[in-house]
């Protein structure tokens, strides 16, 4: 029976002293101590062989551990979380697909990884539950402008980002100068010559019109309809729309940004190239069961074309030119069509209630037709 007190190591040194010193009986002095005798002659036998030691409890650890982590393990362990500060559960399914010898549990990852100071030893949060996503790669393409980042010299550049909704697969991660949509369109067109066009960009209202007065379109947006490309916008003051391409933005704030060069445009662009290699064909993404992007992508199958298609409507549309200021003309009244698309044609339908104008197959506007007035613009 187990000795019922919590400073052990002094009863039992009593114990031992009443019946090595005193010469008691050892069955009476158990008794007297609530033990049995089998505790009672175990710490006996302690004392003769070391009356120096304190009497206290030996660890229960095995002295020989078989299958515990050996260095080498622990070597390559930590070898790939200096080279590129991931967590236990990315190291582990690296080492799992790039290691000739299969690497320690998920578990035994993350113990070697505390235990040298690499982690919070605080426990890791729950996973989060698994987003929404496209079923194939290009069907959606989300697009954002990482923070501006200052270079030595003072310059300052925006990089661009855009990634696959479906294989998470950077698309681009670029730095630009600016982020006006003349400098967005640029590399837009490089990135499709590249890659293939998507079906959808999801981006936020800076590229779009903007607030204020009718919803029409941007000039960025009326290029990419005639490359038949549909731009989506997220909600104002929600960046949870656009979640893939913001948590991308965390991962770069921790993974690339304290390492990249800011000594030369040329050469932080070149360490964010190298970084966009190492993210689509090295590092396990758990939203995909730890597989890396590009093993869910593949090339767009539309590819772009060499220069922007003319707008084409069918015979016998009625078609006016978009003038100076973004407005048309129709039966003495003007119409605001958007200053998007200056000098292109779009499409008028009249309805029985409203007057509908169109580019191309996109519905820009529907006006009642009681608020028509050649008084004003509308």
């Amino acid at each position: 029976m187990p000795w019922k007190v919590q400073n052990v190591s002094e009863i039992r040194f009593a114990f031992v002293y009443q019946v090595r010193h005193l010469n008691r009986k050892i069955a009476p002095v158990c008794r007297d101590f609530g033990i049995s005798r089998k505790t009672g002659y175990k710490w006996l036998k302690r004392y003769d062989e070391a009356p120096e030691q304190r009497l206290e409890n030996r660890s229960r650890r095995p002295r020989r551990s078989p299958r515990r982590t050996g260095p080498d393990d622990a070597e390559r362990v930590l070898a790939v979380r200096d080279r590129f500060g991931w967590g236990a559960r990315k190291v582990h399914a690296y080492l799992l697909r790039h290691d000739e010898q299969p690497p320690p549990s998920l578990r035994t990852v993350g113990r070697i990884l505390r235990r040298n100071g690499r982690v919070d030893p605080s426990p890791e949060p729950p996973e989060p539950s698994r987003p929404f996503e496209r079923d194939e790669p290009h069907q959606l393409w989300q697009l954002d402008f990482k923070g501006p980042v200052e270079l030595e010299g003072r310059s300052t550049v925006h990089p661009l980002s855009i990634l696959d909704d479906h294989s998470r697969f950077c698309i681009t991660l670029r730095p630009l100068q600016d982020h006006t949509k003349a400098r967005l369109w640029d590399a837009l067109w490089d990135t499709f010559g590249r890659f293939g066009l998507p079906e959808q960009i999801l981006c936020d209202h800076e590229f779009s019109t903007g607030p204020g007065g009718p919803r029409t379109l941007s000039w960025l947006e009326a290029n990419l309809l005639r490359l038949g490309i549909r731009a989506l916008h997220g909600r104002a003051y929600h960046p949870q729309t656009q979640g893939k391409v913001e948590r991308f933005h965390g991962t770069l704030d921790t993974e690339w940004l304290p390492h990249a060069r800011r000594d030369g445009l040329q050469r932080f662009d070149d360490d964010a190239e190298a970084y966009r290699h190492t993210y689509n064909h090295l590092r396990p993404h758990e939203a995909i069961g730890d597989q890396p992007p590009v093993a869910r992508f593949t090339p767009s199958p539309r590819a772009r074309p060499d220069r922007l298609p003319p707008v084409q409507y069918p015979d016998g549309a009625t078609v006016r030119k978009v003038g100076k200021v973004g407005e048309i003309a129709w039966r003495g009244c003007r119409i605001l069509a958007g200053r998007g698309l200056v000098g292109q044609p779009v499409r008028i339908e009249q309805r029985e209630h409203e007057l509908a104008v169109f580019f191309l197959d996109h519905q820009i506007r529907a006006i009642p037709l009681q608020q028509m007035s050649p008084d004003r613009m509308v």
